[in-house]
């Protein structure tokens, strides 16, 4: 039996001020030495143990409806492709842990976002799910744009048509909450390209 695991990797961007959390997704089969710890093996992505040694994580376990069972984890003593994982305590029960996904701005790249009056450039997505997008406007400011505002945003062949749900000042500039009302190409795939090719460099650098 495999067990589905999340470790959240903190990764600083260049054209981010903040601090983003990306949660990279892996499983291993393990073997049990006790109701509080275990031997985990096996993992895939083939590498992940290199990632995880002295860190915490979560361990996921299927919950009624759809739900996971959240464990709170951590692992050590790594040796030959396995590592010992303690159980600390039950983190929580939450289905929507995995729907959303960081990016660094500058590996997205810029798109634009388009009004009725103008066109404003230099805008980021710092993160998305098949349903909603947080953008950030750089160097804007509240006013820009208006809370329920229908806008398109637009990268090359790309386009978004998204409603403004909240905005927030930050140092980089404006962060928009949005859903996405309509796109043009496969949301799922986008979200999936970028998020694979970044635990990709990931494992390389800790191969």
């Amino acid at each position: 039996m495999r067990h589905d695991g999340i470790l959240f990797e903190r990764i600083k961007c260049s054209q981010f001020k903040e601090t983003l959390e990306l949660p990279v997704l892996f499983s291993f089969k393990a073997r049990k030495i006790s109701e509080k710890e275990m031997v985990a093996y096996s993992f895939l992505p083939p590498g992940m143990e290199k990632l995880l040694e002295g860190r915490e994580f979560l361990i996921l376990e299927p919950f009624n409806g759809g739900r996971f069972s959240i464990v709170k984890a951590f692992a050590q003593e790594l040796k030959d492709g396995e590592c010992r994982i303690v159980i600390e305590e039950e983190a929580a029960r939450d289905r929507r842990l995995f729907e959303r996904f960081s990016f660094c701005p500058e590996e997205v790249g810029e798109f634009t976002l388009q009004r009725k009056d103008r066109v404003i450039r230099q805008v980021y997505i710092v993160d998305m799910s098949l349903k909603g997008v947080r953008l950030l406007l750089k160097g804007q400011k509240r006013g820009a744009v208006e809370r329920g505002e229908l806008l398109t945003l637009i990268q090359g062949k790309r386009i978004l048509t998204i409603r403004i749900l909240w905005d927030d000042e930050t140092r980089d500039g404006l962060l928009l909450g949005c859903e996405i009302v309509k796109a043009n190409f496969n949301v799922m795939k986008f979200i999936m390209d970028h998020y694979v090719r970044h635990v990709k460099e990931l494992m390389f650098q800790n191969a």
